[in-house]
């Protein structure tokens, strides 16, 4: 328990102190997130010590695993936006490239701000511990909760101001967080594919906007905009992945102190 304790104790309260006592828009965007990938890593020395930790960035580091689904992290927002795009009627087959969607996609400063910032708490962490305990489809639901009321503070006046724009960000949050899922057990548990998709997905309004700049800005997807069909193409994902995402891991099979461990797939058992 003192590691899940550490964790939020870091996780929640430094962010949260920050957010509702100083009014610095750079340090909110900034500084207060990477406290979720602090807490990451302060959890796993509090419950294995050295060791603990050396095992625990071996495999939220590891990148040779992780190589095809970093690549599909990138990916996966961009065509769920063209593919909502679609739906909306929005015609595709003349897009321009440009140098300006070529720059669109290498905005470097969001890779930092949330995803570097945030990942290795939530998905190196958090998601890891709750596997013991919980099968992906669930854990992914617990973690994208939980990451909707961290975000509270920060955005308590404008998205959590109205109850419809929080239950699209909760939709939102559960999307990523179901796909993130997949891809991080997938690369053997390396954060790096959450990293690119957190990174993706916060850009992909921006890139979309570079690729079709005779796009009402207003439809475009992102936040609560296009929401709802985002989570359903998540849950159809889960429900044809179904032997993944509602299988338990065999019990003990995770530990952070344990190198043997830490860069695999675990053994599933069960399905639902």
């Amino acid at each position: 328990m003192i590691g899940i304790a550490t964790f939020f104790l870091i996780a929640f309260g430094i962010p949260w102190a920050g957010w509702l006592l100083v009014r610095d828009e750079n340090m909110s965007l900034w500084l207060f997130p990477l406290f979720a990938s602090i807490a990451g890593f302060s959890a796993a020395y509090a419950e294995g010590g050295k060791e603990g930790l050396k095992v625990f960035s071996r495999r939220v580091f590891a990148i040779a695993p992780s190589v095809p689904y970093v690549l599909a992290g990138v990916a996966l927002p961009l065509l769920l936006g063209l593919s909502y795009l679609l739906t909306m009627g929005v015609p595709l087959f003349s897009m321009p490239w440009s140098p300006a969607a070529v720059l669109a996609l290498s905005l470097g400063a969001a890779l930092v701000t949330g995803p570097i910032a945030e990942e290795f708490g939530w998905r190196g962490y958090l998601q890891h511990r709750l596997l013991n305990r919980f099968a992906p489809f669930w854990t992914a639901l617990i973690v994208g909760a939980i990451w909707w009321v961290w975000h509270f503070a920060l955005y308590r006046a404008s998205v959590f101001a109205s109850p419809v724009s929080a239950f699209n960000f909760f939709a939102y949050l559960v999307t990523w967080s179901l796909f993130m899922v997949f891809l991080v057990e997938s690369g053997g548990g390396s954060v790096w594919p959450a990293v690119a998709l957190h990174w993706a997905a916060n850009t992909h309004p921006s890139v979309l906007q570079s690729l079709l700049p005779y796009v009402d800005g207003g439809i475009l997807p992102g936040g609560s905009k296009g929401s709802l069909f985002y989570l359903g193409a998540a849950c159809a994902f889960a429900a044809i992945n179904h032997r993944f995402f509602f299988a338990k891991r065999a019990s003990g099979s995770v530990s952070h102190a344990t190198a043997d461990n830490s860069f695999k797939p675990k053994p599933l058992r069960g399905s639902a």
